[in-house]
């Protein structure tokens, strides 16, 4: 690269900004609080993907580690704090009404802009220049900020991010949506959070005792990065912009080569993580117990579609920003949002994912299937659920070791406990990274920590089990655990300690079980 002594980007996830103090969610404890003056400077850096493919090192690859990838980026500053460098820039969270003053400086050699559809607008902001304005969060909901120029090279570059904006109020005698204008149907699913329909928390409920934030939601940015194409962009003489038709054909259609000498995608990124480091992000991946429901914001700032997939329960899509829908789903008589565990995300599109949290439907109670009771037993005289039985393995089983690079004996047991379920991509080219190993890509999961809280849940002869069953913990999740909800009275020795509480929302109108 020919421009500057680049800024080596974060590797520790997105940062976020929370334009008052009073918005604990993203399940965040690190955020940039109460944040008046962002200021934002547009330039460039270099980024270590986290990925490394050394078959016939000097063949292949002559150069395979690290893997670096070069980015245009949004540096920003809250108050006078630096926040980590990165692509996609920090998410910015508000409650709808919030300001936020900005100034944005183009450190770049071409025109860039700073652009939130329907929100705000910077214009085009010559190179060394200096746009000072106001960002006022007008709409709840997701909004992708990105360089809107050339497009779409500029946005494709790294220059994008999220705006996450939660409404202030809520309609008289209904539950918190995230939308101003909920459709009836939208409305009445978040109506039924915190029910014996959804038992549990409504989604704004939080609850101290059990570590769960209000307002849980997650924000996904899905993108893709070409180290060949981003770095003949940076090699550019000053001024030029490469042509944004050949972009797209290059990035989309390049032939193949064994030797990765092609413009294609070589990287895909959630938050601008992959692999192992998406899955474990805590502000990727939702954790929470049963009875918790989460909204998860999907923004595609890439140029592929891709088809998000969950193995744990059903979603409800709540919002599409693509044509024919064109906002919140749910209206009309009968259109109902829809349910289901696999939905196509265009480019720039906005998805939203509602996530109930629920038990799976297919385990058997003492009433049938679905309903909210206890559960049968197994033939060892254990409650089919949780699956106690099944989250005391482990794979492999313990007393297998090996050795780490230092050569010290370490164990390789894993505890198959909380409940871990993926969620990938069905656009399978985008499960590699650099062409690794499948599933090193667009890959993420959810975690169940716990059971609802039911003061009705009882065994098979009657007997009252108490409000909740906590599920074990396997040592390395919980480190991430700590991650998400600040959890310091936690040990591996005794993993699920105080820090796994039954979980609030009991619903006291549960119908009682039959004598």
């Amino acid at each position: 690269m020919k421009r500057r002594d680049f800024l080596k980007l974060s590797s520790a996830g997105v940062a976020t900004v929370l334009l008052g103090s009073k918005l604990r969610w993203l399940g965040v404890t690190d955020a940039y609080a109460a944040t008046q003056n962002l200021t934002i400077t547009i330039t460039d850096g270099m980024k270590a993907m986290h990925t490394k493919n050394a078959i016939t090192a000097g063949i292949i690859d002559p150069n395979p580690d690290p893997a670096l990838c070069y980015f245009w980026i949004y540096k920003m500053t809250a108050d006078g704090v630096d926040l980590p460098p990165d692509s996609p820039g920090p998410t910015i969270c508000a409650v709808n009404g919030d300001s936020i003053n900005v100034s944005i400086t183009n450190n770049l050699d071409e025109p860039h802009s700073f652009f939130i559809p329907g929100i705000f607008n910077s214009g085009s902001i010559a190179p060394g220049a200096t746009f000072n304005g106001t960002i006022t969060a007008s709409v709840s909901g997701a909004h992708l900020y990105y360089d809107n120029l050339n497009e779409p090279v500029n946005r494709v570059m790294g220059l994008h991010g999220a705006m996450i904006v939660r409404p202030a109020v809520k309609a008289a005698g209904h539950n918190f949506t995230p939308y101003d204008n909920p459709t009836p149907h939208v409305q009445a699913l978040y109506d039924s959070f915190g029910t014996s329909v959804y038992p549990g928390l409504k989604w704004e409920e939080g609850d101290p005792a059990s570590l769960t934030p209000a307002f849980r939601q997650y924000s996904w940015i899905l993108h893709q990065a070409s180290p060949n194409l981003f770095a003949t962009v940076g090699n550019l003489a000053a001024g030029v912009l490469y042509d944004p038709a050949l972009f797209q054909q290059q990035f989309l259609r390049d032939g193949f080569s064994p030797t990765r000498a092609n413009n294609i995608p070589q990287y895909f990124t959630i938050n601008g993580q992959s692999g192992f480091f998406s899955h474990f992000s805590p502000t990727v991946t939702p954790i929470g117990r049963i009875g918790e429901p989460v909204v998860i914001h999907i923004m595609n700032a890439g140029l592929w579609t891709h088809s998000m997939h969950y193995h744990f329960n059903h979603f409800y899509v709540t919002y599409d920003s693509s044509p024919p829908n064109g906002g919140v789903l749910g209206g009309g008589v009968s259109n109902n949002p829809i349910w289901i565990d696999i939905y196509n995300i265009d480019p720039m599109d906005t998805v939203d994912y509602t996530y109930p949290f629920m038990r799976q439907p297919n385990i058997p109670t003492t009433r049938g299937l679905g309903i909210p009771d206890p559960p049968v037993q197994t033939v060892n005289g254990h409650p089919c659920y949780p699956p106690i039985e099944e989250m005391g393995v482990y794979m492999p089983a313990l007393g297998t070791n090996e050795q780490d690079a230092a050569g010290n004996t370490i164990s390789i047991a894993q505890l198959e406990s909380p409940l871990c379920y993926p969620m990938h991509d069905h656009s399978e080219a985008s499960q590699t990274s650099q062409g690794g190993n499948y599933n090193t890509g667009m890959i993420s999961g959810v975690y169940a920590t716990g059971d609802r809280n039911i003061l009705t849940q009882r065994d098979v002869n009657g007997n009252f089990l108490g409000t909740s069953i906590d599920f074990p913990m396997d040592a390395d999740f919980l480190k991430m655990f700590r991650n998400i909800r600040g959890v310091s009275v936690m040990t591996v020795a005794s993993p699920t300690g105080s820090g796994t509480r039954p979980a609030a929302g009991t619903d006291p109108n549960l119908p009682p079980l039959p004598p």
